[in-house]
């Protein structure tokens, strides 16, 4: 699952950075007022968004994991198993 959601999150940040900076993506964001943009605004908007989502789904899979393993242990060390 690691692999997933980390090569996911690499994926869609540089997919989002060359949409946003290679296809003029920021510029047309910077330009505008307001009111509807291009495709390309929204979707590097979305990928960036999904890249945060693979990256949040990561961290609390390896806090969780490390927590479960730190309760373990001191379960283990100062008898508390039942």
């Amino acid at each position: 699952m690691y692999k997933i959601c980390k090569w996911t999150t690499l994926a869609a940040f540089a997919l989002a950075l060359v949409l946003w900076l290679g296809f003029g993506g920021r510029d047309e964001f910077v330009g505008q007022e307001g009111g509807p943009y291009s495709p390309v605004v929204y979707i590097s908007g979305l990928l960036a968004l999904l890249g945060l989502v693979a990256a949040t789904i990561m961290t609390v899979g390896f806090f969780g994991s490390s927590i479960q393993r730190t309760v373990k242990r001191n379960a283990i060390r100062y008898g508390m198993r039942k």
